[in-house]
């Protein structure tokens, strides 16, 4: 499995939490990442997003360029999301190329919960690619974690 992890781009200051939007910035943001990642969105099979406002939004905006612009919605995608649901609706997915985007803490924890590493580092519209044979906990490799410039 080919599985990208995004971060949602930069948001604007407002409550409630759940419905905060992108700002004109993070809109910006993910759209420089999903020009520079064309070959990757292409191949998706499968996007999967938080339903919160501000990672709605990054995904249709990044998924503007794949072939099926078809959003699901996981609610384990929000900020404070259970690990194990995802890894299990990874298992479960018939999907060999798929899109996840969601919030901090989530992203980061989801990254070293599947590589087995630490520390991962994922500002705003930070865009992860991981490999792996199957989808469970330390069983991926990170290939790569880019952030706009």
């Amino acid at each position: 499995m080919e599985l990208l992890i995004l971060r949602h781009g930069d948001a604007e200051a407002r409550s409630p939490d759940r419905y905060r939007q992108l700002s004109a910035y993070g809109r910006d943001q993910v759209q420089q990442q999903a020009l520079r990642h064309q070959r990757e969105a292409a191949a998706l099979q499968q996007v999967v997003s938080s339903p919160y406002t501000r990672a709605a939004q990054t995904a249709e905006i990044f998924t503007r360029l794949t072939k099926n612009n078809r959003i699901d919605w996981l609610d384990d995608l929000t900020p404070q999301g259970d690990l194990r649901a995802i890894e299990g609706f990874l298992q479960q997915t018939q999907a060999q190329h798929v899109l996840l985007v969601s919030h901090l803490p989530l992203v980061g924890l989801l990254i070293d919960y599947l590589t087995g590493d630490r520390g991962a580092s994922m500002g705003t519209a930070n865009l992860a690619s991981l490999s792996m044979d199957y989808p469970g906990q330390g069983l991926a490799t990170l290939n790569w974690n880019h952030h706009v410039d």
